[in-house]
């Protein structure tokens, strides 16, 4: 679904979905797509009509998401909630319990740690980084994954012995680039594997999902169309992934890995909506090697 009607072949109706920071970006497209093969989607974000964390990008908000899915026929529910407080997060599972009385699809997607500006190469060398990026893309990213995550599964997922956890993430590069980024990916790398291993025999999955460079709001409000050209995706090429993952039966194979979107796209045969299938991780990984 991307901005049409719904698609008659609906594989996840019946089931429920929570993806975190679907205001926009990959979070917004995961929360379409999900909605479109029938699932009812939560949705939540620190962004709700009139206060939205990015102004310069209006109609960016939970509610326009929600907005979205309905206009197209599909269900969703969009609540406030910022992920780095566990107080909110349990308020949001706490709805859903009473509500759904279950949760089969968690999307860890909450992320904040590029609004104040600061940017890949901020210090000219690299003890000059901020303290405090490293800080905030920590508590934005693994911290608020592992409270999401442990709270459903204690609220929800935990005693219904099947369910599927996504954490989007970004495989770490080599050589690494920016720091205080790498290591927060890595955290968020290392809590897919280690929380795998803990649900072992549980019948709950988790897996990462590693998008490329997308084409999002907030790409597109600091580069140039013409930078971006050629060499991104659209954030529904993962989300369709994602989707493929929560429709498929087998998913536990993947449990505790990264998968790149390309991968997906080799795995399920999701493609882009322009019907491409790009693969610029791998091009990139084997350019690296080369140099």
């Amino acid at each position: 679904m991307n901005g049409g009607t719904m698609d008659v072949q609906q594989p996840l109706t019946g089931k429920v979905a929570l993806v975190t920071g679907a205001s926009r970006g990959l979070g917004r497209a995961t929360a379409l797509e999900l909605a479109a093969a029938g699932a009812h989607v939560i949705l939540t974000a620190r962004s709700t009509r009139g206060h939205s964390t990015v102004p310069a990008l209006p109609g960016t908000t939970v509610d326009d998401t929600a907005d979205a899915i309905r206009a197209a026929g599909g269900q969703a529910t969009p609540l406030q909630c910022d992920h780095t407080d566990p107080a909110q997060v349990e308020a949001v599972i706490r709805h859903v319990a009473q509500m759904h009385g279950r949760l089969d699809v968690l999307v860890n997607n909450a992320w904040g740690a590029h609004e104040g500006g600061a940017g890949a190469g901020s210090g000219a060398e690299v003890w000059d980084e901020p303290f405090d990026g490293l800080r905030n893309m920590l508590l934005a990213g693994a911290y608020s994954d592992y409270v999401t995550s442990l709270l459903v599964l204690k609220q929800v997922m935990g005693g219904q012995g099947d369910g599927l956890i996504v954490s989007t993430t970004w495989h770490t590069d080599e050589p690494p680039g920016w720091l205080p980024y790498e290591v927060s990916k890595a955290a968020k790398n290392r809590l897919v594997y280690a929380l795998a291993h803990k649900l072992q025999g549980k019948g709950i999955a988790v897996v990462g999902v590693a998008p490329g460079w997308m084409r999002t709001e907030l790409m597109r409000l600091h580069h140039a169309e013409q930078e971006l050209a050629g060499q991104t995706e659209t954030p529904h090429y993962a989300a369709r992934g994602i989707v493929a993952l929560a429709r498929d039966p087998q998913v536990s194979r993947h449990s505790g890995r990264i998968l790149d979107v390309g991968e997906l796209a080799d795995l399920y045969g999701i493609t882009d909506l322009d019907g491409t299938q790009p693969h610029w991780y791998a091009e990139r990984r084997r350019q690296s090697t080369a140099e």
